[in-house]
């Protein structure tokens, strides 16, 4: 496990367009996935190690192997999550994956509750929110994280008659702050220039906060090799250094797992999930091999999947994601065998997900 510590506010630009002026104001998402890789991937090449990038250098210039479009590093990561120092998360100095709020868990009245399905009389069925014994369609969207040994609860079924506990969910505000800076635009003398002020809003990780890479087995070692126990790397815009350490840590849980036929069960997506087709209900049975059908899909706003590409000098296509926390309720058709990463770029960490007991 790979251990990033931010040393200042930290910047991961949205994909929409922002200069000053007319677009002055930007606000930063949360790290993706393939932004952390690339932050890995930049201390491999400053090492001169080519060819676990899958490039080479011809004549002065730098091509990927074998193309553009089937192109990919070498070396592939499982996740990237925040993690967590906190003595109330274990032992003192131990650092503990977070992973987010599963999205079948709401808030209801400041108080966190899980969705069930409840039959209605003309033979259809709705979503309610339960908070013990109390059945509502009054809910709202809830953020947060949990820990590992929680999500295990959560994906047991644990929670599906029992009231959440408040004091299991960690508040975002635990892991990072936004902060806002304000700047002026300046021309090509590097004079500032009137009417080019602009706004950008950042993260700044609380003490205790961190990012957590996890890499697929035996590539660890091999990047170790190369970085050395630790060191430096910048990491999103304005190039900000973080450090960077190595942990003798394995990841906590499973990912995929069998279900039986007719079990009704979730699949909780614990990193960003880069979807094929403009149905997420399609994209997933697809996914599935038309082995099990999709009940009912919770999910936020896709996130935008995007960037520069360094290599060619050109923007990268723009993919769609599932947020992380998306919850997908399923029934299994016949026995299948959910694999641990679905949809694209699974290399640099996308498409993690969990199997979990029904509703």
């Amino acid at each position: 496990m790979m251990r990033i510590f931010p040393y200042d506010i930290l910047f991961f630009r949205e994909s929409r367009d922002f200069s000053a002026g007319e677009n002055h104001v930007a606000e930063s998402i949360e790290p993706l996935p393939h932004t952390i890789a690339g932050a890995i991937m930049g201390v491999i090449y400053e090492r001169g190690h080519l060819t676990l990038l899958n490039l080479t250098r011809e004549n002065g210039k730098v091509k990927k192997i074998p193309d553009s479009e089937k192109w990919k590093p070498n070396f592939s990561i499982l996740g990237t999550f925040f993690g967590l120092r906190k003595k109330e998360l274990g032992e003192q100095g131990e650092v503990k994956p977070l992973f987010a709020l599963p999205m079948d868990i709401v808030d209801v009245d400041g108080k966190p509750a899980i969705l069930a399905e409840h039959p209605l009389l003309n033979g259809r069925k709705t979503v309610v929110a339960k908070v013990g014994n109390k059945r509502t369609l009054h809910f709202k969207p809830r953020r947060g994280f949990l820990t590992a040994e929680i999500l295990e609860e959560y994906l047991s079924g644990a929670f599906t008659e029992n009231t959440i506990s408040e004091e299991v969910i960690i508040d975002v505000g635990s892991v990072y702050q936004r902060e806002t800076r304000i700047g002026i635009g300046l021309n090509e003398n590097r004079t500032a220039e009137k009417g080019l002020l602009y706004r950008i809003s950042t993260l700044r990780f609380s003490e205790e906060a961190e990012i957590l890479v996890y890499f697929e087995s035996g590539d660890e070692e091999v990047i170790k090799k190369i970085t050395g126990q630790g060191g430096l790397l910048k990491l999103g815009g304005e190039s900000r250094f973080a450090n960077f350490s190595f942990d003798e840590r394995a990841f906590p849980l499973k990912a995929g797992g069998d279900v039986k036929a007719d079990e009704w069960f979730r699949l909780y997506v614990a990193t960003p999930l880069i979807v094929k087709d403009n149905s997420v209900r399609t994209f997933i049975e697809k996914e599935l091999g038309g082995k099990a059908r999709v009940v009912n899909v919770f999910t936020d706003r896709p996130l935008r999947v995007t960037g520069w590409d360094a290599v060619e000098g050109m923007p990268k296509p723009t993919y769609y994601a599932l947020p992380p926390g998306t919850v997908i309720w399923l029934e299994a058709k016949e026995n299948l065998s959910v694999p641990a990463k679905l949809g694209r770029m699974k290399w640099a960490g996308y498409g993690l997900v969990f199997v979990g007991g029904g509703w």
